[in-house]
């Protein structure tokens, strides 16, 4: 979840959001309220039905400084879903989750280990890893000035996959290839590709993704995105188009999202 005008991609003084999404016939999704403080920080978050009925709220409680100390996501059916508190680095310090009458709780380190569990108050085992994770990632510079980032997944010490990630300025992908093993790196030989463009205001305008299958034909995905802004140059209508099998690769509008901005006078 987004907590601060610029996670959520706005500008100017903005207090409050509303951001609603139909599809082409239509049909009516729900939308959600977004309320910001003086500082641009997330104070609350409610989700609403398409039947404009309350359905979730979502409380942030941030220090002096503007550092997250606590998030509260609530059901209005049912009541507390999670209460999460956090490290003045950011990272999840205690975590409490309801499933009805039932309640887990979490601690963590500042490096992410977990420390304790209970159940209902009563100690849990700490669980290890099932799939013995592990993530080796090298940082490089290219010719561009772009950040290069190959990152290495293993399992049970075995390699899994490689991902060799490109970045912008803005630190937004730019292209991501993934390959089986060392030699797919080596050679160049990708069995996913995704290529990404964005405009001006730095938003995303298309998304392609080229899968290699194991017939030796290749699926390809594209995602566009076209935008409407308002004075603030924050965008205020978000057309979703996408081109694929399902849609016959015809340009297909799946969705359309609307934000209603509310600015400080």
């Amino acid at each position: 979840m987004k907590q601060t005008l610029a996670d959520t991609e706005l500008t100017g003084p903005v207090q409050q959001m509303k951001y609603a999404t139909t599809d082409p016939d239509g049909k009516y999704y729900g939308y959600e309220l977004s309320f910001f403080d003086e500082k641009g920080l997330l104070l609350k978050w409610e989700d609403y039905t398409a039947g404009h009925e309350l359905d979730k709220t979502l409380v942030y409680t941030f220090d002096d400084q503007g550092n997250l100390l606590e998030k509260a996501l609530t059901s209005a059916a049912k009541g507390p879903i999670y209460k999460n508190s956090y490290f003045e680095n950011g990272t999840l310090k205690e975590c409490t989750e309801y499933y009805g009458e039932d309640t887990f709780y979490t601690r963590y380190d500042e490096a992410g280990n977990v420390l304790e569990q209970l159940e209902n108050n009563d100690p849990l085992p700490v669980e290890e890893d099932p799939y013995n994770e592990q993530w080796e990632t090298n940082t490089s510079t290219d010719d561009d000035g772009c950040r290069i980032e190959i990152t290495r997944y293993y399992s049970f010490d075995a390699l899994m996959e490689i991902t060799k990630s490109k970045y912008n300025s803005r630190q937004q992908l730019l292209e991501e290839y993934k390959f089986q093993d060392a030699d797919g790196l080596a050679g160049n030989h990708a069995v996913e590709t995704t290529i990404c463009h964005y405009n001006e205001q730095g938003h995303l305008t298309a998304k392609i993704c080229d899968r290699n299958t194991t017939t030796g034909t290749v699926e390809r995905t594209v995602h566009r995105y076209e935008f409407t802004y308002d004075l603030h140059h924050n965008w205020i209508e978000k057309v979703e188009i996408m081109n694929n099998r399902i849609t016959d690769y015809k340009d297909k509008v799946r969705f359309i999202r609307r934000r209603e901005i509310l600015y400080a006078p």
